[in-house]
């Protein structure tokens, strides 16, 4: 009986850790693909065109954001490890990616 009862709560415990993250992955899509479709459009994410775009806005950066920003963003890197990498906090990572996100939806606005 005890094996059961136990095996029941890894069950909802994992069912919770899931829905967890699926809900975080789901924010931050929410956040940062309406930036990626503005650009690229949904139908034309591929075409030439957009990816010059896109390399235009992200020159435009400065080097340490652009490489944050195409690592977390268009990459999928964890910002953790992009972290590690440059010898910052993941809260330094996170606050590089707002920052320029944010600039450069200002950038699309304004191009707009």
């Amino acid at each position: 009986m005890n094996d059961e009862l136990l095996k029941e709560e890894c069950r909802r415990v994992i069912k919770r850790i899931a829905w967890r993250l699926q809900y975080q992955a789901k924010k931050i899509s929410a956040r940062e693909l309406p930036i990626i479709e503005n650009i690229c459009g949904q139908n034309q994410i591929f075409s030439v065109d957009s990816k010059l775009y896109v390399e235009e806005m992200l020159n435009s950066l400065p080097s340490k954001a652009r490489f944050i920003i195409e690592q977390v963003v268009i990459n999928g890197v964890p910002e953790e490890i992009v972290a590690k990498h440059l010898g910052i906090s993941q809260q330094g990572v996170n606050k590089y990616k707002r920052k320029y996100l944010g600039l450069l939806r200002k950038k699309i606005e304004s191009d707009s």
